[in-house]
């Protein structure tokens, strides 16, 4: 596997913008997240239960034959067309491994069974009621027996935070991580925080295999986001929003492009700033050469107190 460095003034760079951009900026992403319109919809219908289905379909939401994008807009038809008709938690689990049945069919037995370990997982999804997520996080983690920050768990936060954000609940989410998908990790090598160390990185193609690497040690790319998080004081998982976004243009299009897709939504950022946010996320395709001289990983975060014992190899 290829090593990294750390590139410290990128991630001076990357740090700035997004303490430009606040965390009402990134808010103003969320906003128009297709995965945020469409589970928008589900308080009207659902009721005080509607955070609980994006939560437990988070747990299995991986190796999707579709877009996230399309996913959540059909997951949140299907539910609002049933939802009326669930009476408890156990029924809501069950509504969910019917959507993943007909919907989210790669390694289906898996996700089968973890659905199943989630229905004795109720009182983590009591906490989320309560607006309380990252409880919500320690308790499924624990319950599920897998580490807080794995990519589903997290995600599933993300997604009841969605909710509860629709419903104008205020919600605590500093110190969650970013949940690290393809996306996040492609960005993380074009924004330069991570560069290769002898290793060809300078097409989009090379970067996209150098990401397919990264998500076999994810613990890495949060690390650089977790610095990103605390230097700018915008939550991680606010950040994972714009870059996420982001992520999902960049194998097609360039800075203006990008930016005019985001006006389409509906972004309500700065045309400067929103500009500078996405030259910055894509700044490995806009340079020639990768390799300029950058700090061992191990060494930076030894140095900075917040990782130890990395290795990259």
């Amino acid at each position: 596997m290829c090593t990294y460095v750390v590139n410290e003034g990128r991630l001076r760079a990357v740090s700035s913008v997004f303490k430009s951009l606040g965390r009402e900026g990134c808010e103003e992403f969320v906003h128009v997240d297709p995965q945020y319109v469409s589970l928008s919809k589900l308080p009207k219908f659902c009721g005080e239960v509607s955070v609980v289905f994006p939560a437990i379909n988070g747990l299995v939401s991986y190796a999707l034959s579709m877009k996230g994008e399309d996913f959540w807009s059909l997951f949140a038809d299907f539910v609002v067309g049933r939802c009326g008709g669930v009476r408890d938690f156990r029924e809501a689990v069950k509504l969910v491994e019917e959507f993943t049945r007909n919907y989210n069919k790669l390694y289906l037995e898996v996700k089968i069974r973890r659905l199943n370990k989630v229905l004795g997982c109720g009182e983590a999804f009591r906490s989320l009621s309560m607006g309380r997520v990252k409880d919500y996080l320690s308790k499924i983690s624990s319950c599920l027996e897998t580490g807080r920050e794995s990519k589903t768990v997290v995600f599933s936060a993300k997604m009841a935070y969605y909710v509860l954000k629709s419903t104008g609940m205020d919600v605590d989410l500093s110190k969650i991580p970013i949940p690290v998908d393809r996306r996040v990790a492609l960005v993380t090598l074009t924004s330069g925080l991570l560069t290769p160390r002898a290793r060809s990185g300078k097409t989009l193609k090379e970067l996209e295999d150098l990401a397919e690497e990264l998500l076999k040690r994810p613990e890495n790319v949060r690390s650089v986001w977790d610095v990103v998080s605390e230097e700018s004081g915008v939550p991680a998982l606010l950040i994972d929003t714009p870059v996420w976004l982001i992520g999902g243009y960049i194998k097609t299009l360039g800075t203006r492009e990008i930016v005019e897709n985001l006006r389409n939504l509906g972004i309500l950022v700065d045309d400067t700033l929103l500009m500078r946010l996405v030259n910055e996320l894509i700044y490995a395709l806009r340079i020639e050469n990768l390799g300029k001289p950058g700090v061992d990983f191990k060494k930076f975060f030894r140095k900075k107190g917040v990782k130890k014992g990395l290795e990259l190899n």
